[in-house]
């Protein structure tokens, strides 16, 4: 599996290293960096306990993946 450097698309400034799963040309899938790959985002509210039911990471949607451009791994 490719490692990647992977900047995040919003403002183009943040990078990460991350293992990269090459699933089309050009497309890559990988761990959520937001969330840390498990989709729950219950353990950055400032009051957990307060909760009804674990809070989706908005980034991945719960998923714990994300897509990412992957050109540079082929």
């Amino acid at each position: 599996m490719p490692i990647m450097q992977i900047t995040e698309a919003r403002f183009g400034t943040n990078y990460i290293e991350q293992e990269v799963t090459i699933v089309a040309p050009g497309i890559g899938i990988t761990d959520c960096w937001e969330c840390g790959g498990d989709g729950d985002w219950t353990k950055f509210h400032p009051e957990p306990e307060t909760l009804t039911e674990p809070l989706k990471c908005v980034n991945c949607k719960g998923s714990g993946k994300q897509y990412v451009d992957a050109w540079d791994a082929i």
